[in-house]
């Protein structure tokens, strides 16, 4: 039985990206980090209504015309309604957020650069001699970078759906148990967005 048309075209896509120099399991992880922030980013947008005690039935939400950068800022500001730890968790949290976005933003949105049977995306780059006032940056995909990235988002989405719990009676110590986790990613967090320059660094 022959296989559909799209079906057919998806595993041409599938192998010249492969050609390209992402392996198949790596174009899977790449797919995986981005069902991760994107559980991530969907309920961070209700963790900021939980920390703005925004009430957003029948109403348009605040939210509703902001960005996904503005949301970590308010999670790092915490709430005056938790205990120092469980606010300090939340700018650690915030802290990994906002290196996890910026390697997710050169991931999705960079051009992608063939370096000899492996691969890298790079964003708004200055090839033509254009001047930007973007931010540039860089996404390398081998395993463990891609690890990293989905290791990271998947605690960042754990912890903001405990910060949308947080009217619970445990809610507050629930926040504070992501204490070492937050540590964690934060550090691995910054080598995925960093690696190519720390990889340049004589001591790295």
């Amino acid at each position: 039985m022959e296989l559909p048309k799209h079906t057919r075209n998806a595993l041409f896509v599938t192998a010249k990206i492969q050609e390209l120099g992402i392996s198949i399991e790596i174009q899977q992880k790449i797919g995986v980090f981005a069902v991760a922030w994107g559980m991530f980013e969907s309920h961070l947008e209700r963790a900021v209504w939980t920390l703005e005690k925004e009430e957003v039935e029948g109403n348009r939400p605040s939210t509703d015309k902001t960005s996904a950068h503005k949301w970590v800022g308010i999670l790092a500001s915490g709430s005056n309604e938790l205990s120092a730890k469980a606010n300090e968790v939340l700018g650690i949290a915030a802290t990994a957020a906002i290196d996890l976005m910026s390697y997710r933003h050169s991931l999705f949105h960079g051009y992608l650069v063939p370096l000899g049977g492996t691969a890298m995306f790079i964003r708004n780059p200055g090839w033509n001699g254009e001047v930007r006032n973007r931010e540039a940056g860089d996404a390398q995909v081998d395993e463990n970078i891609i690890d990293l990235a989905i290791d990271a988002a998947w605690v960042l989405f754990r912890l903001v759906i405990a910060v949308t719990k947080l009217r619970d009676e445990d809610g507050i110590e629930r926040i504070e148990e992501f204490e070492s986790e937050a540590c964690r990613i934060k550090s691995n967090a910054n080598e995925v967005r960093h690696i190519a320059s720390l990889a340049a660094h004589e001591k790295y």
